[in-house]
């Protein structure tokens, strides 16, 4: 049954790969992922400059000894006297560092210029790897101007906080008028990590057959959890008033056994340090905005004599080449005005670049003559919504750049050519007319095997274009089209 299951799944992948690989030639619709800028939840309009505080720490970390097989009154006598040790001396708090950690951490974030864009899959179930890409020219993440931590320190010694280096909720306001600063993030840090030991029994079996026997062993395991919590608050400096305030948190649990190979488990600093990388991508989307992965579906090309154009500009989106997609798409329209598909999908490349206005009134346009088509009405709700986004974004003193898609009648006109193949060999010279007729007379003679671009057509003949710009015709029987 295992064996047939397997086969099954294989066969399925094998008909997936199939159907894609069958499919590759189709005018099937067309999709691309790329990375669109969103605002953060609270928007800090008008702030120019921000200071990061380191943040405070309350934290505990408590450690299981790991049991020594000692009879239950030595234990007892070993607690009693840990206990007695410890409560002379003078330990320092556990992670205390992780205050300056995360403001670290949301300073390097905040500097950052395109933060979310990543590397994107793609192809079958996402194998293929494909640089993450933006289009939106003006778009960017990193909005405000970030204090040096020297400057904040300098001043915090000043202030004669260097010692603890904290700014609390009431020092906030002041603190940032000295620097100069529209906002100040300050907040707190609660983690705790817990360490102990269990017991896990290991079964190993022996021999086979009737020789077959079953050995248990006890080994010991050291589990760690580590539990952080980081609450930031932002205080407008003008007015002393808090922009806003947010919690985030996050989990860690690892697990060391006795048996295991590999190497004890790291210290418990660096369990914590990743739940502040969690926590500083939470905390940092509330206040900064970031690009987020969009899928974006382009309508189907019907229609034979639009193969060219359609492929050619399901390449370039493939390629990242917009602009060459738009040519394409446009000099369809040049050939079918109400071909909504063609209308559809130049509104979709203005939404990739940012040009919403001119996104909005090309979906109108495509919803107007296909009123049934739901993926038109869906694209001119979501465009609907980014521009809002963007009004919203201008309050960080974001402004997009529209996109020129201007392009030169020749660049239409040569999208729409269709190309032709002579027929025959090298060696061979077939005849071009001046007219589409054979008994007219012969412009050129050229190889077979060499292609050229269409300017007309006239019943069973061709008008090509030679190298040196003139027109010549040839009969369809000397041909054969180029896809």
């Amino acid at each position: 049954m295992a064996h047939d299951r397997i086969f099954f799944r294989l066969g399925m992948i094998l008909y997936t790969l199939t159907l894609a690989s069958l499919g590759a030639g189709e005018a099937v619709a067309q999709e691309l992922k790329c990375f669109i800028l969103t605002p953060p939840e609270q928007i800090l309009a008008g702030v120019r400059q921000v200071a990061i505080a380191d943040f405070t720490v309350t934290s505990r970390h408590e450690i299981q000894p790991k049991p020594s097989g000692k009879k239950n009154i030595d234990k007892v006598l070993d607690t009693i006297e840990r206990v007695a040790v410890s409560g002379k001396e003078d330990k320092p708090q556990p992670f205390a560092d992780a205050g300056k950690k995360l403001a670290d951490l949301l300073i390097a974030s905040m500097v950052e210029a395109d933060r979310g864009i990543r590397s994107v899959g793609s192809g079958f179930l996402g194998m293929k790897r494909k640089e993450g890409r933006s289009f939106q020219a003006g778009a960017r993440t990193n909005v405000f101007v970030v204090v040096e931590r020297q400057r904040m320190d300098q001043l915090l010694e000043e202030l004669k906080l260097g010692q603890s280096g904290l700014v609390d909720e009431s020092q906030a306001a002041q603190v940032g008028r000295l620097l100069g600063v529209d906002a100040i993030v300050t907040g707190q840090i609660n983690a705790a990590v817990k360490e102990s030991w269990e017991a896990e029994t290991r079964t190993t079996t022996k021999g086979s057959g009737k020789n077959k026997t079953e050995e248990k062993k006890e080994v010991w395991c050291n589990k760690r959890i580590a539990t952080v919590s980081a609450t930031i608050r932002i205080v407008n400096v003008e007015t002393g008033q808090l922009f806003g305030t947010r919690e985030a948190s996050s989990k860690q649990e690892l697990k060391h056994c006795e048996d295991e190979r590999s190497t004890e488990m790291a210290p418990a600093d660096q369990t914590v340090d990743l739940c502040l990388q969690t926590i500083a991508k939470e905390l940092i989307d509330y206040f900064m905005p970031r690009f987020q992965q969009q899928k974006f579906e382009f309508a189907k090309i019907e229609g034979k004599e639009f193969k060219r154009p359609a492929d050619a500009a399901r390449e370039s989106i493939d390629g990242y080449d917009l602009h060459s997609a738009f040519i394409n798409y446009s000099a369809i329209l040049e050939q079918d005005p109400y071909n909504h598909a063609a209308i559809f999908n130049l509104g979709v490349l203005h939404e990739v670049v940012g040009n919403y206005a001119l996104a909005v009134e090309k979906y109108r346009t495509a919803a107007s003559l296909v009123s049934r088509e739901e993926k038109y009405r869906k694209a001119l709700q979501r465009v609907e919504k980014q521009r809002l986004y963007w009004d919203e974004l201008k309050g960080l003193g974001l402004e997009l750049k529209e996109y020129d898609f201007s392009f030169t009648e020749k660049q239409a006109s040569s999208t729409l050519s269709r190309r032709i193949r002579i027929n025959g060999q090298g060696s061979e010279r077939i005849p071009l007319y001046e007219k589409p007729d054979d008994s007219s007379k012969v412009l050129v003679r050229v190889p077979g095997g060499v292609e050229l671009e269409t300017a007309s057509t006239a019943g069973e003949w061709y008008q090509v274009k030679l190298l040196d710009g003139r027109l010549a015709w040839i009969h369809e029987q000397e041909v054969e089209e180029v896809d």
